[in-house]
């Protein structure tokens, strides 16, 4: 011990006398070890931090699927739901949950309150406990029953303010009086950012193509996750084999709650984040390393006369190895400054509410692992120089007066910096193309013109509104009044935003064209009012739209087919006028198309599935949703137009949220956030690593030509021209960014395969990225080049001569 503190009180010392290098490298290394913690706190929130239920890895989801039409993670109908739950004994308690927008109403406007819709024993079952008065009983949420609500606490205390004798009191939820009966904890707002849950027991007699159910779990004891697959396989065969009208084809699949919440996309971008940072701290050490390489050899006489008085060789490593680890821990303790800062930065451009279980923070877990890659980069970047410097030539060193770079040592130093350049090249590669694919997404084309539209959200809510008939007048009301302010244009309501919203899938029947049960065709289905091909600005291909009368009328048989899915039926002839049904939707009624539309991008882009693409428009009455978006268009700028557009919804009825109101383009920008994040993520880490590249070949090729300056003033001497000097100095970094940069091509190829996958339109081997990357970075290092370059020109031969 008394040993370790003498190294460590000496390389403080010999520290503080080398200022400029200490900064230098404690400067480079907490840029890495920075961007390694902030990126580890990323991965440590997402994927690691347990969720705070009772045996969060004992939590599963279940899904319907359909393997051989490609679906996955379909919500369950409610015979799914009551067929697992009474069949599967792998699984301990099985709940369900649909999701909800309702309508609060009190003092002032009606709130719009994300919900969920639960089976009473979803909250027992995580092991929840609520803060105040108890969770819903088996049985209640049956149809009929008492409506009941539990209240998230934050919702508690924004809407209610805190009142702790709101239990056992009624609230207005949806227009309807429901009696609070629980407050739950601060913070929980299962599963994602709902702040309000009311009972509900699926009704096992609904229709079996009714899926919107979400399913959870929790495994028996001494159960796994591929026991209850099985189980729910089997009765899904079994129900399949039953109802082969609408089950046949259908199977269950069965994942970890967090696998579920975190899917495979995600995962990949987050192990690519850690393998830039990654890279980033590479570079990070060889730099430190080549300044620890240059300074061993300024140190060479010190360290000699050390040897020739006793020293070990032992001694020597330990004592370099110290200082190079008090440099690593200082820059950890700044990296986790710059860390907080990069964090902030990130999470501030986020413009969705975060998951609750979503805590980005430094915890312990992380501060641990800033601890262990502290020391561990001390080491790492240490090593190599000083087992390199510990073995000196004594008589060479104590005859040059520690002058001159000895054996290999500038290979070592030049490799370094060629890896450097490399890790570079595969970072740049990286960033460009996500930097590729966010401006493929904004460049894409989504059918309709975004200019001068707005929209919103309302939500009708109580029994005011349980008939069609009074849904379907209050939206044509609705847009009437929206098309009687001034600058407004056209306005229509529909189920659903383009770019933003997908719609409900149904099967597809043609008739004429018998299928068997299980291999119809899947459709994406929306509905709307008049008008909505007019505020999109995209008329028909063929045929007419809607009138007011269909858009009404719960019975009207018409439908409008877009043109994919025309052409994928009908690919000689005209859709118009051919009858197809939707069972499940229209039940056994045959529809006639009336019209064919453009195709419109309504998922958002790169989540498109072959059945959203194919899409088919029904009448409003057809499709009576509650929850509706409405379109305008504008004839100026749209932003200015929501005052009034505001007013004149909640004149219609003071109790309906009105909510989300945006642009169109703000949608776009809003829906592409996550390109936007990871590309902005990708593009600070290349360009620290450019940076931190340049100033390693900078260093390099400084250290190249103080380590030369006889041989250098000898040749002026003897007439060589500085143009010669300057050239030699150049074709030395050039060699060494050349060799990095072939280097960082082959790995920019493997980047590019990782990345495939989650990029939109841009492919991962893309031939101007492979190609400009290298390119540029070669660019900078001649830069990085140059200045020593020039220098070498300037040396005074005399000088030189004389400095020797």
């Amino acid at each position: 011990m008394e040993t370790l503190r003498q190294d460590l009180r000496y390389a403080l010392r010999t520290l503080a006398r080398s200022r400029a290098f200490a900064a230098s490298a404690v400067l480079c290394l907490a840029l890495g070890i920075g961007l390694n913690t902030a990126v580890f706190s990323l991965v440590n929130a997402i994927l690691l931090r347990p969720f705070d239920f009772r045996d969060p890895d004992r939590v599963v989801a279940v899904y319907a699927a359909h393997p051989a039409r490609g679906i996955h993670k379909m919500d369950a109908s409610a015979a799914d739901y009551w067929e697992w739950k009474e069949g599967a004994r792998s699984l301990a308690d099985l709940a369900a949950l649909s999701g909800h927008s309702f309508a609060l109403a009190g003092d002032g406007a009606a709130e719009r309150v994300e919900g969920m819709y639960t089976t009473p024993n979803l909250f027992a079952m995580l092991g929840y406990a609520p803060a105040l008065g108890r969770l819903p009983a088996a049985g209640e949420g049956r149809e009929g029953s008492a409506p009941l609500v539990l209240l998230s606490h934050a919702l508690w205390e924004r809407r209610l303010g805190s009142d702790p004798g709101i239990v056992g009191r009624a609230v207005l939820v949806d227009g309807v009086p429901h009696t609070v009966i629980g407050v739950m904890p601060r913070g929980v707002q299962f599963p994602e950012t709902a702040e309000l849950w009311v009972p509900s027991i699926p009704d096992r007699t609904e229709p079996r193509s009714s899926s919107y159910l979400w399913v959870l779990g929790r495994l028996a004891p001494g159960r796994t996750v591929a026991d209850a697959q099985r189980e729910v396989a089997d009765i899904s065969a079994r129900a399949a084999a039953a109802h082969p009208e609408t089950n046949r084809g259908w199977t269950a699949e069965v994942m970890t709650f967090r696998d579920d919440m975190v899917d495979g996309q995600l995962r990949t971008l987050l192990g690519l984040m850690l393998a830039a940072v990654g890279f980033v701290l590479l570079i990070a050490c060889a730099n430190v390393a080549n300044l620890l390489l240059a300074r061993g050899a300024v140190r060479s006489r010190e360290l000699a006369l050390r040897a020739a008085l006793g020293a070990a060789r032992r001694r020597l490593v330990r004592q370099m190895l110290t200082e190079s680890v008090v440099v690593a821990v200082v820059g950890g303790a700044l990296g986790v400054l710059i860390s907080v800062w990069w964090l902030d930065a990130i999470l501030a451009t986020i413009p969705e509410r975060l998951p609750y279980w979503l805590r980005v923070e430094l915890d312990g877990r992380v501060l641990a692992y800033t601890a262990l890659l502290s020391v561990g980069t001390g080491l790492l970047f240490g090593m190599l120089p000083a087992l390199r410097t510990s073995r000196p030539d004594l008589q060479t060193m104590l005859r040059s007066g520690g002058r001159g770079e000895t054996g290999n040592a500038g290979r070592l130093r030049g490799a370094l910096v060629a890896g450097e350049i490399a890790l570079a090249v595969m970072l740049l590669t990286a960033a460009t193309l996500m930097t590729r694919g966010f401006l493929a997404v904004t460049r894409a084309d989504a059918g309709f013109d975004t200019r001068g539209m707005l929209t919103m959200r309302t939500f009708l809510a109580g029994p005011r509104y349980d008939s069609v008939k009074a849904r379907a007048a209050y939206l044509n009301e609705a847009v009437r009044r929206l098309e009687a302010v001034p600058a407004v244009t056209r306005a229509a309501a529909t189920t659903a935003i383009p770019t933003d919203d997908g719609g409900p899938l149904a099967r597809l029947v043609v008739d004429g064209r018998p299928a068997e049960p299980g291999s119809e065709l899947l459709v994406s289905c929306f509905a709307s009012t008049p008008g909505l091909f007019d505020v999109l600005g995209t008329p028909l291909l063929e045929g007419r739209s809607f009138t007011a009368q269909e858009a009404a009328d719960p019975a009207a048989a018409v439908v409008v087919l877009n043109r994919r899915l025309a052409r994928q039926l009908w690919p000689e002839g005209s859709a118009v006028g051919h009858r197809i049904r939707l069972p499940g939707v229209t039940d056994s009624t045959w529809l006639t198309v009336i019209g064919v539309a453009r195709d419109l991008q309504y998922e958002e882009f790169g989540e498109e599935t072959p059945q959203s693409r194919l899409q088919i428009h029904l009448p409003y009455a057809r499709m009576p949703h509650r929850t509706m978006a409405i379109l305008v268009r504008a004839s100026r700028e749209p932003a200015a137009v929501v005052g009034p557009v505001r007013e004149a919804m909640r004149t219609l009825d003071t109790t309906l949220p009105t909510f989300d109101i945006r642009t169109m383009d703000e949608v776009r920008a809003y829906t592409m956030w996550p390109s936007r994040v990871f590309s902005q993520t990708f593009n600070s880490f290349a360009l620290v690593a450019l940076v931190l590249a340049a100033l390693g070949i900078y260093g390099v090729m400084s250290y190249h030509v103080a380590q030369r300056v006889r041989s250098i003033g000898v040749r002026m001497a003897l007439g060589a021209s500085p143009g010669a000097v300057r050239r030699e100095v150049l074709r030395h970094g050039a060699g060494l960014a050349l060799a990095g940069a072939l280097a960082g091509v082959l790995g920019a190829l493997a980047v590019g395969r990782a990345m495939a996958g989650v990029m939109y339109g841009v492919g991962g081997t893309d031939p101007l990225t492979l190609l400009g990357v290298p390119l540029v970075l070669g660019a900078v290092a001649l830069l990085a080049c140059y200045l020593p370059a020039r220098r070498a020109t300037r040396i005074d031969p005399i000088q030189a001569l004389r400095s020797e």
